[in-house]
């Protein structure tokens, strides 16, 4: 498996064959924008500045304005579903060429204004509507997170690699909220510990929210002063107290959803990747080009380079035999020959 597999996405022409090859039939387009290109709107049931999934998202938005899409985001309050809506139906007038939105809390709402709105098109992402005018992309973050597990593992058992490690075999997971998306990194995460060592003890716990850092603080600082030497947080904005509590107690953390490995230096042994933006853009150039099938479902996983384990900027704490263990693993993942289980009502 080449490097990229489990790194930073290099090129989008390698997900768009996975665009292709997972969509099926395709539906034509609206005419465009300012050049000819479609305008695009994204309502977040949330804030952006949460370092993570939703920012992840707006890059790809930002690329989109680069190459000249008009774009706009709306922005919400992260506890205000009434306004998630109210923020969606805004963009589904007409004004917008497509209205997008994204993660399993706008699943209901999506479905609603779809139907509502039936000449509108949307693009949905990392859960799944079935409506004839919404195209939906998910992530196979199960396998991204047995990557993580597998990484979590070495990392408990291997002190001479780790010094951080006590060796005492405990590691941890703090999840956003009891959903089936996130119970997916859980179950991933769990396998690919067990992979490694099944002697390695998986403390779970979650926070609730993915804009609690405080209390994902106080739940990785728990985990830590009950033996854990790594925690991965798997809980959005929440996730950030967890890193946090990684530098405090002196052990490590692994981030989500973004290359989170800076934010706390010497601590983070990697972040794991739902190429989120990358996804969006390659969505809107499909449907730039005509070929974007609404009604049907992209799904990314280690096979087309879609989710993956990025060790960039983590001052070098994961030595190249330990990483090219994982990529051995992350190989036969992608090539079919070993399969991750998923969360029960995970499509």
């Amino acid at each position: 498996m080449k490097k990229r597999m489990i790194g930073v996405l290099a090129a989008s022409a390698v997900l768009a064959l996975g665009l292709s090859a997972c969509s099926g039939g395709s539906t034509p387009a609206s005419s465009g924008s300012a050049g000819g290109k479609l305008s695009v709107a994204l309502a977040v049931n949330g804030a952006l500045g949460d370092q993570g999934f939703f920012d992840d998202a707006e890059r790809g938005i930002q690329q989109l304005k680069k190459d000249g899409h008009k774009t706009q985001t709306l922005q919400a309050d992260a506890n205000n579903p009434a306004q998630w809506k109210s923020n969606l139906e805004s963009i589904s007038t007409g004004s917008w060429n497509i209205a997008i939105a994204g993660t399993s809390q706008m699943t209901d709402i999506m479905d609603a204004t779809a139907k509502k709105f039936p000449n509108q098109k949307y693009i949905i992402f990392d859960t799944v509507v079935n409506q004839p005018n919404v195209a939906s992309i998910t992530y196979e973050q199960n396998e991204a997170s047995f990557l993580a597990g597998v990484l979590a593992a070495y990392a408990a058992t291997d002190k001479s690699s780790f010094p951080l490690s006590s060796g005492g075999k405990t590691v941890g997971i703090v999840g956003g909220m009891d959903i089936p998306v996130i119970n997916d990194f859980v179950v991933g995460f769990k396998a690919g510990v067990k992979a490694v060592d099944p002697s390695v003890k998986v403390e779970t716990s979650y926070v609730g929210s993915f804009s609690d850092s405080a209390k994902g603080y106080d739940q990785a600082k728990a985990m830590f002063a009950d033996g854990a030497d790594v925690v991965f947080a798997a809980a959005g904005g929440s996730g950030i107290g967890v890193l946090q509590a990684a530098k405090d107690a002196n052990k490590y953390g692994i981030g989500v959803d973004q290359n989170q490995n800076a934010l706390q230096p010497g601590h983070i042994l990697a972040s794991v990747l739902k190429h989120v933006g990358a996804s969006l853009v390659l969505a809107v150039d499909a449907a730039d080009a005509g070929k974007l099938a609404y009604g049907k479902t992209t799904t990314y996983g280690l096979k087309n380079d879609g989710v993956g384990l990025d060790y960039d900027n983590n001052g070098g704490i994961v030595p190249d035999a330990i990483q090219k263990k994982v990529e051995a693993i992350a190989q036969k993942v992608a090539d079919g020959q070993l399969t991750v289980p998923h969360a029960p009502g995970v499509q």
